[in-house]
């Protein structure tokens, strides 16, 4: 695990909501993974696992299920970039 003293500026800080929308529009390609990291001062490694966490509908699924819409953390932000975007992999439409 990448911190600050490995040269990556963001290390364990928070995302902000518009961080991880500006991910998601992205395709979860290695390039996009690259730019990105760069760019957001995250570590490749960060930003993989945000798309890992967003396709990877199960998990959020249930991770929601037991939070609060007011809870401020990677997974509410992740659902909110979701629904904004339209992304609907990860999910069972019934």
């Amino acid at each position: 695990m990448k911190t600050k003293k490995d040269g990556i500026p963001k290390a364990f800080t928070p995302y902000k909501q518009e961080e991880v929308n500006l991910i998601l529009t992205l395709a979860p390609t290695h390039g996009n993974v690259k730019n990105l990291a760069k760019s957001l001062g995250r570590s490749t490694d960060a930003i993989y696992t945000v798309y890992h966490l967003a396709y990877s509908g199960r998990w959020l699924k249930d991770t929601l299920n037991g939070m609060g819409d007011s809870q401020e953390n990677i997974a509410t932000k992740i659902a909110r970039a979701k629904k904004k975007l339209g992304i609907f992999i990860g999910h069972e439409v019934k």
